[in-house]
């Protein structure tokens, strides 16, 4: 909503890891970036950009060197690392999922019903699914227990680090539609991703890193159709961006930056059509 405060406003940050080295370049450099309730953002940019390091700061597990960073709720942002195997200890699926709720003191009657609904929003059923170890799941399985973990604390701003890493296609679907549910009540969310079919499916705003700066940010669209930015970021296009590029070069005119396959087989027909177009 235009004028609400933001949930996160980050100012100027700056975060330098210590390595030994004088001359050693900060992973963040005069970072602003602010998220707002119902924000759906893509961080993207090159490996090394500082797309986790902006995550961690923003999740309050990293402090900032310079400028400022200001939260509006008490409760921490849930983050679903890019490991999951790093941030699951628990003997059993069920406990790890619960850990969290009763650590932030939510009452013993209702943990159970928020882990049963968590594991079932991410296709692991708490009856075949709960008692299990969760180190004996399959990778995809894991990094739907951490998102379960996540969901399970209803927080205002939702935080994920490579989220389709070791998902089948059904997996990355259902994430998909775990996201747009977020969205409709209102819960942030802000993914760092090189998958740029998904970002572009899930994500209305983007902020791209390279070397430790924003170098964009705003709406996704506006950064889809400058092929050139995309590619001086090292990042690729979304697969209907590229075809939307390459039928404009081919005389179509009027296409949207990322139209959808139905738009997109139009133009293919219209372009067959054309007199003088080959065969």
């Amino acid at each position: 909503m235009p004028g609400a405060e933001p949930l996160l406003r980050l100012q100027d940050v700056q975060v330098r890891y210590e390595t030994g080295e004088r001359d050693a370049r900060a992973a963040l450099q005069g970072v602003d970036f602010q998220i707002h309730a119902g924000d759906r953002i893509g961080l993207m940019g090159r490996a090394g950009s500082g797309k986790t390091t902006l995550l961690h700061v923003c999740a309050r597990l990293l402090a900032v060197g310079t400028g400022t960073a200001r939260w509006t709720q008490q409760k921490l942002p849930s983050l679903v690392f890019q490991f999951p195997e790093r941030q699951l200890f628990a003997e059993t699926v069920a406990e790890d999922v619960a850990y969290g709720l009763r650590q932030s003191g939510v009452p013993v009657s209702e943990v159970g019903d928020r882990v049963e609904q968590a594991l079932e929003d991410v296709g692991l059923p708490a009856a075949a699914f709960g008692p299990r170890a969760p180190f004996h799941l399959s990778a995809g399985e894991m990094r739907r227990v951490a998102l379960a973990g996540a969901l399970a604390q209803r927080r205002g701003l939702v935080l994920l680090d490579e989220p389709t890493l070791g998902l089948d296609a059904e997996g990355v679907a259902r994430l998909a539609s775990i996201l747009a549910g977020l969205h409709e009540r209102r819960v942030a969310y802000c993914l760092a991703s090189h998958d740029a079919d998904f970002v572009a499916a899930t994500c209305t705003k983007l902020v791209v890193l390279d070397a430790g700066r924003v170098v964009f940010q705003g709406d996704a669209d506006d950064f889809w159709r400058d092929a050139a930015l995309v590619d001086s970021c090292g990042v690729r296009l979304p697969r209907e961006a590229a075809l939307a590029q390459t039928l404009q070069r081919c005389g179509v005119q009027g296409l949207p930056p990322r139209p959808d396959i139905r738009f997109l087989a139009g133009a293919l027909l219209a372009l067959w059509h054309k007199p003088g177009a080959q065969t």
